[in-house]
């Protein structure tokens, strides 16, 4: 064979390769879905049980044969709880990787800071923890779903527990982002007409040292707290809080404290023991529990915040994938959203709205009690939203 002509199919072979890689097609038939998960930053307490959760139903979806006879492939990228990062992540996975669709990002920042970009792509993002009311109305959500409830359902939870108790003097202190931020909106407007609202503190996670706001807290005497911020930055935040003498009111915070890291600080564990109470997601029923026992097997622990959405969203994606292929992203989008009319997922029924948000949700009502020298975390009730 002529040199030049060897060249010329050497590169027609290159070529070709690099189709089936933009395709999101892996060799070997797989099917290449990516994550952005923040394995470092503020979420990175309950990022690895997130993506577990994701990694147990592409198992599970392989051992079953796959999606038409191709196995999957989960590439995770570290979003590092910071927009730009989490958009770069986004950009790798879409642009190197060539996936069609991304469960994530975790955060509402990332996933705004993607969207326009995701929706010139045709790439499609459902995450399982971007809870901001901020995300609703974008133009580019025909590409953008979201397997968790939005943070208007936590923050009805939270005022509900507050009017219940019965109080009369509200102070919050919330993470200064769109979450804690949504969330203080939310309570503050369905408080506002029935408990005085005393102040509102926004506080910066990273900053690890939050004496100046807690006083500004003590200072107006409130009776009850709300509470939004994240696993780390709980843990001085609790800890000063208990210095200052702030556990004799009622707090009541949000879903992201919820996690064993938050109980490695003694004084914080003790402070959330005499003068919290908190809300999160939760499920209920045979398939939830089913799941919460084979992730128990699989990763020796139970699943942390939103890892039943997580693996929720990779079902979903999964089935839709198996209806509209994979190289259509805007195809795949539409087979979502006509699965999301009432899909039995293991965190409950999973019906999308009309621009992709999920209606309704399930908070477990919990508080934290010492037994056998040990901290740890106990349902008191349900709330159905």
């Amino acid at each position: 064979m002529p040199k030049k002509l060897i060249l010329t199919f050497a590169a027609l072979i290159l070529m070709l390769s690099l189709v089936a890689g933009a395709c999101g097609c892996a060799r070997g038939g797989e099917i290449t879905i990516g994550a952005v998960m923040d394995i470092t930053g503020v979420l990175s307490a309950m990022a690895p049980d997130i993506r577990d959760s994701a990694v147990m139903a592409v198992n599970e979806i392989n051992a079953a044969g796959g999606i038409n006879g191709k196995k999957l492939r989960l590439v995770v990228e570290d979003g590092a709880t910071e927009p730009t990062t989490g958009f770069e992540a986004v950009k790798k996975l879409v642009e190197v990787t060539g996936v069609k669709v991304i469960i994530g990002p975790m955060t509402a920042t990332a996933t705004m800071a993607a969207g326009p970009y995701v929706g010139e792509k045709k790439v499609v993002l459902i995450s399982p923890s971007a809870t901001s009311p901020l995300i609703a109305n974008q133009t580019w959500r025909q590409f953008v779903f979201r397997t968790v409830p939005l943070d208007d359902f936590q923050g009805a939870a939270m005022s509900q527990l507050a009017i219940e108790g019965g109080y009369q003097r509200v102070a919050t202190i919330v993470v200064d982002n769109q979450y804690g931020v949504g969330v203080e909106n939310v309570v503050k407007d369905r408080l506002k007409d029935k408990i005085q609202i005393l102040t509102s503190i926004r506080y910066d996670p990273a900053k690890l040292d939050y004496l100046t706001e807690l006083q500004l807290l003590k200072d107006v005497n409130p009776d009850v707290v709300i509470h939004c911020g994240y696993s780390d930055d709980s843990q001085i935040l609790y800890k000063q809080a208990l210095q200052l003498g702030l556990d004799k009111a009622q707090w009541i915070t949000a879903e992201s404290v919820y996690s064993t890291k938050t109980l490695e600080t003694p004084e914080a564990a003790e402070f959330m023991a005499k003068a919290v109470i908190g809300t999160r997601l939760t499920a209920e029923g045979s398939a939830y529990d089913k799941f919460v026992e084979d992730f128990k097997a699989e990763f020796g622990h139970y699943p942390g915040v939103y890892a039943d959405y997580s693996y929720d969203a990779m079902k979903l994606v999964a089935l839709a994938i198996k209806q509209a292929g994979y190289k259509d992203g805007a195809a795949i989008g539409a087979a979502l959203k006509e699965l999301g009319k009432g899909y039995a997922g293991i965190s409950g029924t999973i019906t999308f709205a009309d621009n992709g948000d999920r209606l309704g949700s399930i908070y477990e009502v919990w508080n934290v009690v010492k037994e056998d020298g040990q901290y740890k975390f106990q349902r008191i009730k349900v709330i159905s939203l």
